[in-house]
């Protein structure tokens, strides 16, 4: 999940509302989620076994085509990435987007495999684009076990468009937007179509290489539980995986790159929508190659990896970002530094791939109910025990979240209310047996000392206790898997998905492993060591484990790490056996490939669509009234900058941004501006009469800022634009603004395009 920086008023808040709720059976809360909703996903053996059929094509060529569209939701007034209570969203750094590629193998199957700029990939998101693809004519070309989406997971992405109460509470606005949840729907349908729509004949080649001395475990001493860390020669994973897509006359097409990495570059204190380094190492790629390339970077196992440093003096505190380090740097060059780790190292695989994929492509699919304790089959959890465990009868749990979570992580966030792993049961070793003790949040001091003496009775109220001896050594803080409350229109709805998505999507000789959790490093190598061994004697000897998929479903780490109980522990919501259920039901599927035959799809989840009930407060009522002498300048540039190291400050008096995405989701922002060029800014150069313009608000190096000014319910607003000059040419420059104001005058809503221009400045 999003690292917290939760209060006490509003974890106790919580906790009250979660009392509301009156006892229900596990079952019966699932036959909730899968009764009446109609057929399951379809069943994919036919289409996976047409791929054994012979094809005039060469087995190295495959139809590929690649496309990217704007997902950019608004960004002002939303909610944060880091899901900080209270905090929002207030400018725009780099714009976000959906990256798509369709893969299909001439008379065989077909697939869209799609990364965007998010915090989270939804299921909400999955479920309407499936949904606007049949909308708009591709029904026959893609359904939802032949999509593949991925989030980044930048925790610059504002939020608020799960159709799970969880994942639009804890933020810094509480509800569901529908307008966000438009825009990147439609969005990602767009480049799927665009991508569809371009196919041609075309190669793919893979390569693989480590990028070192870059991420950290931002977790080490939950790591260092691991029983075969001495198997590894790091704490994280360092491989990159690379597929290279060029035409069949060698025209490059794409790349789709994966790594394992926090989204996290910019910390909490950040307001601005912006795709983080790997959004960033996408632009590097992109406008290193030009043209119309598209540069992917999906997540691998990243759960406990960060783009940061450890502070060398103490590798608890928050870890150090690059202008920590290098105070000459600015915030906004945070994920250019680590950016460019990434997108050179993809520059330097794509140049250097010569391994070309041969063969079909494939995909399975199938909806797993975790929260109906997947029984594990011992083999699956092997050695990796604590001395306390049973060697049978191990399960799945219903999803909990525990208090191991309230301290916090080392990206800049935490929680003061104890350090990492001081919230956990513990078990002892007496009169010949191991004895489980739980713990008593009464042993701590502030805050946190406040909810140990009220946590019993929000724990009665909750019924907690029944889920303690499944949950080990989480301490069980808040049940989110199954909910019955009269505060919330959908008793039946848990606050999390529990009917969750695995997906294996093979082309030639590589399988991607797609989940929808924050897997571990650790669990994601075990991950990788099963399904290899089962999908050799399928010809496949390369699998790509991928998180963040189809779907979000928090943390996933090993039994060793979940006994730690650090961050990552406390958020693995399914219990301790977690990491073992993803390996079995992954091997699962892996066996159904090898034996050629069709595998279970499970259950639909929940089309929720119809109840969110609970909107933000623009979705529900829209922008104020704008107001002002739009596009004057309030502070304007100086007469001359330095060419290499100064930053170019303007304010406007401006009007809400959200006016131009609404006018562009509704179709008639074309009546003011070019939809797909529009930009809040730009910065100009002087050539002789005219002007050019250099940068504008997708450029990594500029970034605008809104604020309302006179109050909450105020008209007027203000827009601050700033450049970062970093080795320009010498020249005259100004600063444009671009507006769409929404003003009411007696019954009618009218809009009204304007330009705000800074004077003309040098740089020298």
């Amino acid at each position: 999940m999003k690292k917290t920086n939760l209060n006490f008023t509003l974890m106790f808040a919580l906790i009250l509302i979660l009392a509301g709720c009156t006892e229900k059976s596990e079952n019966d809360n699932l036959l909730a989620l899968v009764s009446s909703e109609g057929t399951k996903s379809s069943d994919t053996s036919s289409i996976v076994n047409s791929l054994a059929l012979p094809t005039s094509t060469p087995a190295d060529i495959f139809l590929v085509g690649a496309a990217k569209a704007d997902i950019t939701g608004p960004f002002v007034q939303s909610s944060t990435g880091y899901n900080s209570p209270g905090d929002e969203m207030s400018g725009l750094a780099m714009r976000l987007y959906s990256r798509a590629f369709v893969i299909e193998r001439p008379g065989g199957a077909r697939v869209a495999i799609v990364t965007n700029d998010m915090i989270h990939m939804y299921q909400s998101v999955k479920i309407g684009v499936v949904k606007k693809l049949q909308a708009d004519g591709y029904g026959a070309a893609f359904n939802n076990d032949n999509v593949l989406l991925f989030a980044t997971h930048t925790h610059s992405a504002p939020s608020n468009i799960s159709w799970y109460t969880l994942f639009n509470l804890f933020n810094g606005v509480i509800g569901f937007d529908k307008v966000h949840y438009n825009i990147v729907v439609n969005g990602i349908a767009d480049a799927i179509k665009a991508a569809y729509n371009n196919r041609k004949e075309a190669r793919i080649k893979y390569a693989a290489g480590a990028l070192s001395n870059f991420a950290n475990n931002r977790s080490s001493s939950a790591y260092a539980w691991n029983l075969d860390k001495a198997s590894y020669p790091t704490n994280v994973e360092e491989t990159m995986s690379l597929f290279r897509f060029e035409g069949k006359d060698g025209t490059p097409i794409g790349l789709l790159n994966w790594f394992a990495v926090h989204g996290t570059s910019l910390g909490i204190t950040n307001r601005r929508a912006h795709g983080d380094n790997k959004g960033y190492a996408s632009y590097l790629v992109e406008t290193s190659i030009g043209g119309n390339f598209v540069a992917a970077f999906p997540q691998g196992p990243m759960g406990d990896v960060s783009p940061n440093t450890p502070d060398p003096t103490d590798i608890t505190k928050s870890f150090l970002r690059p202008n920590d380090l290098d105070p000459s740097l600015d915030a906004l060059e945070n994920p250019i530094v680590h950016g460019t780790k990434q997108g050179s190292k993809a520059l330097e695989l794509y140049n250097s791939a010569t391994t070309i994929l041969t063969g079909n492509v494939g995909y399975r699919h199938s909806h797993v109910v975790w929260n109906n304790k997947i029984a594990i089959d011992p083999s699956y959890i092997g050695t990796f025990t604590m001395p306390w465990d049973t060697s049978s009868g191990n399960t799945t749990c219903v999803a909990t979240i525990g208090g191991g979570f309230l301290a916090g992580d080392e990206e800049g966030a935490p929680v003061a209310f104890a350090k990492e792993g001081e919230i956990r049961n513990n078990y002892v070793f007496e009169n010949g047996a191991w004895v489980k003790k739980n713990y008593s949040l009464t042993n701590l001091s502030g805050a946190a000392q406040i909810l140990g003496y009220l946590w019993p009775l929000a724990q009665l109220a909750l019924s907690s206790t029944k889920y303690e001896a499944c949950d080990k050594e989480k301490f069980t803080l808040l049940p989110v898997g199954e909910v019955d409350s009269f505060w919330f229109p959908n008793p039946q709805v848990p606050f999390v998905p529990v009917v969750l998505p695995l997906q294996v999507v093979s082309i030639g000789n590589t399988a991607i492993l797609a989940s929808p959790f924050e897997v571990s490093t650790t669990a994601g190598r075990r991950l990788k060591a099963k399904i290899s061994s089962t999908l050799a004697s399928a010809g496949i000897s390369n699998v790509i484990v991928s998180a963040m998929a189809n779907a979000y479903a928090q943390y996933l780490t090993t039994r060793e790490e979940y006994s730690a109980q650090n961050f990552e522990g406390g958020f693995t919501a399914y219990g301790p056996w977690a990491n073992a259920a993803l390996i079995q039901e992954f091997d699962r599927i892996a066996k159904d490939i090898v034996a050629n035959r069709s595998t279970s799809p499970g259950p639909n989840p929940p089309d929720l669509s119809n109840q969110q009930f609970i909107q933000t407060w623009l979705s529900s009522n829209g922008i104020v009234n704008d107001g002002g002498d739009f596009g004057k300048v309030l502070t304007d540039a100086n007469s001359s900058y330095n060419k290499t190291k100064d930053s170019v400050v303007v304010k406007f008096q401006g009007s809400h941004p959200r006016v131009v995405q609404d006018k562009k989701l509704d179709g008639s922002l074309s009546s003011y501006y070019d939809p797909n060029a529009y930009t809040y800014l730009e910065i100009q150069k002087k050539n002789g009469s005219s002007w050019t313009t250099i940068a504008n608000d997708n450029n990594p190096y500029t970034a605008y800022d809104w604020a309302r000014t006179g109050g909450d319910l105020s008209a007027t607003s203000e827009v601050t634009v700033t450049w970062l000059i970093r080795n320009q040419q010498p020249g005259t420059y100004r600063v444009v603004y671009n507006g769409l104001a929404k003003q009411f005058w007696g019954i009618f809503w009218t809009y009204k395009k304007f330009t705000g221009t800074s004077k003309e400045f040098v740089l020298q």
